[in-house]
């Protein structure tokens, strides 16, 4: 067998590959809700007996220690020194499962103890699970270590690279990453590639010599969400143990105005509602993460690692999904979510704040009348440059927190992005940070150059 599992919000892939014969399965860079690869071998009627780390992963949080407290071995490439039970593997060591060849191949660059693995089963075309090192059409960042090591894992990564295009052009390359991963730049959409597709295609591998790909690869990253240190250091040493193999029991429901005592005592209620619902009403200090596979992804840029978190649903399968988001980011204290969601709330007379959207004609007659405003826009800086409504302000969302104090408090603020979501989640924080005139530009740019061209 061979089973993919991608999890849309971190373009994050996982990978369950067995033996028919002998009925074992092996999973390689497991996410935390690792109650997913236990059904999966449930359902096929075999048995995970390992499971294998390409590297310390820095956006996500591993289920590698679930599986350890298992009895599940952990195998890991050398130097990972992880603080649960795991065995490192040597280069070009063998692990045998059934049918089925694991062949470890030490491949640092995106992290020293980095490895890629080669699997082989007979009648099946050889595959390269290659994590962080090669993607689709890119390749893995080296900066995550910082900048003293940098240039250091950039000329490591250039070494290992050639190492596995010396494979045949029909090998499968599976990489742990798809399209809208920041573990590296312009990662193509397409699950899978070959190393004759990368040879052709990947701009990075056409480099003329180890110099140029140095500047190339360091000239193109990525930007560096601010959890990505804290989950290194989760993976290494091992997240708290949730018993995520077993079925998760449904989050407790609060009610309102137990959910609000518990906001005066500093936890933190995350508004699933689209973007027009939260505007138009919802708990006063709420933050606006719309439904949908960003929730932990982009909580995972803002939140604290210890914070205290209260979910506003429309339905509580909505509220679980959330919560399995934010633990895959390390995001461990969810209190429970609001049992009758915002009219409840509204009900029960507890405090409200709302604000206006403007829509894309509306955001240009103010710019055409010159009125005073600010108008943020919370794209990347790469967003940004590509093209922006002329006197904006870039401050990108992920940034948003740490530079509030380059906005006047009592300046009327304009959040934009490229479609809403994160105008919203930025207009949301502004309102719970205390400024008291913010609007959100519906539909974002998107729908501002679709207005130009009407």
């Amino acid at each position: 067998m061979f089973q993919r599992f991608f999890d849309d919000g971190l373009a994050q892939s996982s990978f369950l590959i067995g033996c028919d014969r002998t009925n074992q399965a092996v999973v390689v860079d497991p996410r935390r809700d690792a109650s997913i690869y236990a059904e999966a071998a449930r359902q096929a009627g075999v048995s995970i007996v390992a499971a294998i780390e390409t590297h310390i992963h820095a956006d996500f949080v591993s289920g590698a220690h679930e599986l350890a407290a298992r009895d599940i071995v952990v195998r890991c490439g050398p130097g990972s020194a992880l603080g649960f039970p795991h065995r490192e593997a040597k280069d070009t060591e063998r692990l045998v499962v059934g049918d089925l060849t694991l062949t470890f191949l030490h491949t640092p660059g995106h992290t020293p103890e980095h490895v890629c693995v080669l699997a082989e089963l007979p009648s099946q075309p050889r595959r390269l699970l290659t994590g962080d090192l090669l993607f689709v059409g890119a390749v893995g960042r080296p900066d995550l270590l910082g900048e003293g090591h940098t240039r250091d894992l950039a000329n490591q990564l250039y070494a290992s690279l050639q190492r596995v295009m010396t494979f045949d052009d029909d090998v499968e390359v599976h990489p742990g990453h798809g399209a809208g991963s920041l573990c590296g730049a312009g990662i193509g959409k397409d699950p899978f590639t070959t190393i004759g597709g990368e040879r052709r295609q990947n701009p990075l591998l056409r480099c003329a010599s180890r110099e140029e790909f140095v500047t190339a690869v360091l000239g193109d990253l990525p930007e560096t969400p601010p959890y990505f240190k804290r989950m290194k250091r989760v993976n290494r040493e091992g997240p708290p143990l949730l018993g995520l193999l077993d079925r998760r029991k449904p989050l407790p429901g609060i009610r309102p105005t137990a959910a609000a005592a518990l906001t005066a005592d500093g936890a933190l209620i995350l508004d699933l509602r689209d973007q027009a619902a939260f505007a138009e009403g919802h708990p006063a200090g709420a933050l606006n993460t719309a439904f949908g596979p960003k929730i932990g992804y982009w909580s995972g840029w803002l939140l604290e690692e210890n914070t205290p978190i209260i979910l506003l649903a429309a339905e509580q399968a909505e509220a679980n999904e959330a919560a399995t988001q934010l633990l895959r980011v390390g995001l461990d204290r969810i209190e429970g979510w609001i049992e009758g969601g915002f009219a409840a709330w509204n009900a029960a007379g507890l405090p409200v704040a709302s604000f206006d959207r403007l829509l894309p004609a509306e955001l240009r007659a103010r710019l055409a009348a010159r009125e005073t405003f600010t108008l943020l826009d919370v794209r990347s800086a790469k967003e940004w440059s590509h093209d922006h409504i002329p006197g904006s302000v870039n401050i990108p969302i992920g940034d948003l927190s740490e530079r509030l104090h380059e906005l006047l408090r009592d300046a009327p603020v304009a959040t934009i992005c490229e479609a809403g979501y994160r105008s919203s989640l930025a207009a949301s924080l502004l309102a719970r940070e205390g400024h008291p005139h913010v609007v959100n530009v519906a539909g974002g740019m998107a729908a501002y150059r679709e207005q130009e061209i009407a």
